[in-house]
């Protein structure tokens, strides 16, 4: 219903003029809109007020009265008719109000299992329910393509949520994560808050805890740590209490849940989006070449809980070593290498700039490129040296990952190829351990 069809039914309805359809289509309105609502009561409030001052004035006694119209003839004079048509309009005024009021009882909305209270560079799934503010839908599955929400339940427990990811709401205190990171907070009060994957139930006990979910290609793979307090997880046939400090990952090894202290052999370590919002910057690559352009490479690092880095992450936009198992955001090459990475452009283009973010392998710090090589072809097969440059350390205190540019003369080329020279290691173990390599986050391309 547009404004002015709203105005004329409004001013029809205080004229007395409103028929039995007008009524129906004013209510109707009104309860399908809140702003709607108060301009109804806005305007039924100013018309009664103006009738309950005009009414006054009738039934005021003769002392009180102004002079002029008070005279020694006492004899009644009929109302005006703009008094007697305020008049009206009060009363028809009340009455409606009650009317609408008793329509409003009659038709509850549902209270919402769950509100948006905060948003950022938000883009959905086409089509995906698209809730941005207020109420989520319930029972619904939404798919967050870009961005971050965090939702508020009605006990006070919080749920911040990163894309990619997929999740519903359809029972009370309860979010269901079938895919992506997910960091819950529940205060005091908001004990028994319930994360359902498909791996198994995660029960927050008051307090902070993030989780993974992901998979291995076949089965759930779900990463957990506890921030603060103590998550009970209700998975496995006995259920299993984690304190402050402590992480799990919950997989199906042989068909039985299972919880792991390492994920193939590496420590698990999750963001806290509880305690700080995932920080969304405008995009400045518009003109980035290699975006969701095709990755080639020798080799990269897999294993089989869902920790596999092929090279296609190289250009899919995502930073910051996010992700979940099977889902990572970032390339990583096969112990002890340092590797390399052809991108295809698909046609040849003027290029005469990269720029690099490095990985640290999420916090882990055991792998990323050191120095480097770039090279460009025409054809796959002939190349020539663009550009030579090394990468700083990812520091494990970073969240939001630097670029670093490296400028070159223009050159024609349809590939971009990068051999690492040299890659870090993790710098307290032992050189005998085998578990490092090279391995990188993104990697953009410009035309200048």
């Amino acid at each position: 219903m547009t404004e002015e069809t709203l105005e004329k039914l409004l001013h029809r309805l205080l004229e007395g003029e409103l028929d039995e359809a007008g009524r129906a289509e004013l209510n109707a309105a009104l309860l399908e809109s809140a702003e709607r609502r108060a301009r109804y009561l806005s305007v039924s409030a100013i018309h009664a007020a103006l009738s309950r001052h005009a009414l006054a004035e009738q039934m005021l006694p003769d002392f009180v009265k102004p002079s002029h119209e008070v005279t020694g003839n006492t004899t009644s004079q009929p109302a005006s008719r703009f008094h007697i048509s305020l008049a009206s309009l009060a009363l028809l005024g009340v009455a409606l109000i009650a009317g609408v009021s008793l329509i409003l009882l009659q038709a509850p909305r549902e209270k919402a299992l769950a509100t948006v209270v905060e948003a950022g560079g938000v883009q959905w799934k086409e089509g995906s329910p698209a809730p941005e503010t207020g109420a989520l839908p319930a029972n619904q599955a939404m798919e967050l393509a870009q961005g971050f929400l965090k939702l508020r339940f009605p006990s006070g427990a919080t749920a911040t949520l990163e894309a990619p990811c997929r999740f519903l709401v359809k029972e009370a205190e309860t979010l269901t994560m079938m895919h992506g990171r997910v960091s819950v907070h529940a205060p005091e009060g908001a004990q028994g808050f319930r994360v359902d994957t498909p791996g198994g139930r995660f029960v927050d006990l008051g307090t902070e805890f993030g989780l993974a979910v992901g998979s291995d290609g076949n089965k759930p793979v779900v990463l957990t740590e506890v921030f603060t307090g103590e998550v009970e997880v209700l998975a496995t046939p006995t259920p299993t209490r984690l304190m402050k400090g402590e992480s799990r990952a919950l997989v199906q090894d042989e068909g039985n849940p299972t919880l792991l202290t390492t994920l193939d052999e590496s420590p698990i370590l999750l963001v806290n989006h509880a305690k700080q919002l995932p920080t969304v910057t405008p995009r400045t690559d518009t003109d980035n070449l290699a975006l969701g352009k095709p990755v080639f490479s020798p080799g990269f690092y897999a294993r089989k809980h869902g920790s596999i880095f092929p090279p296609d992450r190289l250009t899919d936009g995502r930073l910051n070593d996010s992700g979940v198992p099977g889902d990572w955001a970032f390339w990583l090459a096969p112990n002890e290498q340092d590797g390399e990475f052809t991108v295809d452009l698909l046609q040849p283009e003027t290029i005469a700039r990269l720029a690099m973010q490095n990985t640290n392998n999420r916090g882990i710090g055991d792998r990323g490129t050191d120095t480097f090589t770039a090279y460009g072809s025409l054809d796959n097969l002939s190349f020539f040296p663009l550009v030579q440059g090394q990468l700083p350390r990812i520091r494990k205190s970073e969240r939001e990952f630097p670029f670093h540019d490296f400028s070159f003369p223009p050159v024609h080329a349809r590939y971009v190829k990068v051999v690492i020279t040299s890659h870090y290691r993790h710098p307290d173990r032992p050189p005998t351990r085998t578990d490092h390599g090279g391995g990188l986050n993104e990697i953009r391309i410009f035309p200048k």
